[in-house]
């Protein structure tokens, strides 16, 4: 693997879940992590323990809004104070509107979900090369299976992932000259707070009682794969989106309920099944 000792690493909302696990992989390799967060989402000391305990480079952590031109400027300009350039950029912060009902449908929210979820690829890769003078060597952004599969509330997030993923496409080809690999992971379900704000509290038991193998990720296997795609191992990967789900996307359906229905609890609100006489 490619020595990463103090190169710099720049991820979007990169304080909690895949973000920070990312940052924590990158990390243990001596890369200089830039964290982004929303102001006052972050607890700073314990961020900085976790990667003290895992021999890291301390973090720098930004609070930026990744949909604000003036923030992503900022970023750079804080990054230009000890490198000449951004080795990778992690594109993680997403965030959209639920939607709960048809009448939730609006134009705005549709727009403020793309411009939070799927812009940030384009305008932090703008802002690097105008700053820099050129392109991070990778850009990996992090999308979701809920483009292509449903997901509770997930419409507008679900569009701007799928924009996203459109755009890592486009930008992986328009940037293919300029030495900057650009790619996508798509986790499934990852056990994060912000799975729990998106779909419910309820939603992990209800789907462990079905006893999925490997139903649900941890950010650290989505980290890996990240950390992977940047690695030198895997350059000849370009416009790609890497689906990471332990597989279940495959056989976690009706099939595999009906498969395996006389070992699985009944559903909740099931009637009793009848003994017969």
């Amino acid at each position: 693997m490619r020595d990463l000792s103090g190169r710099a690493v720049l991820i979007t909302g990169g304080t909690s879940g895949i973000g920070l696990a990312t940052g924590l992989a990158f990390g243990r390799r001596g890369a200089r992590c830039y964290l982004t967060c929303r102001w006052g989402s972050a607890d700073e000391k314990v961020i900085r323990d976790q990667f003290a305990a895992a021999e890291a480079p301390a973090p720098v952590i930004m609070e930026a809004d990744a949909a604000r031109d003036e923030d992503v400027v900022d970023c750079m300009a804080r990054i230009a104070t000890e490198h000449e350039g951004v080795d990778t950029f992690v594109s993680n912060v997403g965030f959209a509107q639920l939607v709960h009902s048809f009448d939730d449908h609006a134009l705005k929210g549709l727009n403020q979900s793309i411009g939070f979820s799927a812009w940030p690829l384009v305008s932090h890769l703008k802002a690097m090369h105008q700053h820099f003078g050129r392109f991070p060597r990778y850009a990996v952004a992090v999308s979701s299976c809920g483009a292509q599969e449903y997901h509770i509330a997930y419409d507008y997030a679900a569009a701007a992932k799928a924009v996203l993923e459109t755009l890592v496409r486009y930008c992986a080809e328009r940037l293919r000259t300029d030495d900057c690999r650009v790619n996508a992971v798509r986790p499934r379900w990852v056990a994060t707070p912000s799975l729990d704000a998106t779909v419910g509290e309820g939603f992990v038991p209800f789907a462990e009682s079905y006893a999925t193998p490997g139903l649900l990720q941890h950010p650290a296997e989505v980290a890996n794969v990240i950390l992977a795609l940047c690695s030198g191992w895997l350059d000849g990967m370009r416009g790609q989106v890497l689906t990471v789900d332990h597989g279940t996307q495959f056989f976690d359906n009706l099939m595999r309920l009906t498969a395996d229905r006389d070992h699985l609890p009944p559903s909740p609100g099931a009637p009793k099944p009848q003994e017969n006489p």
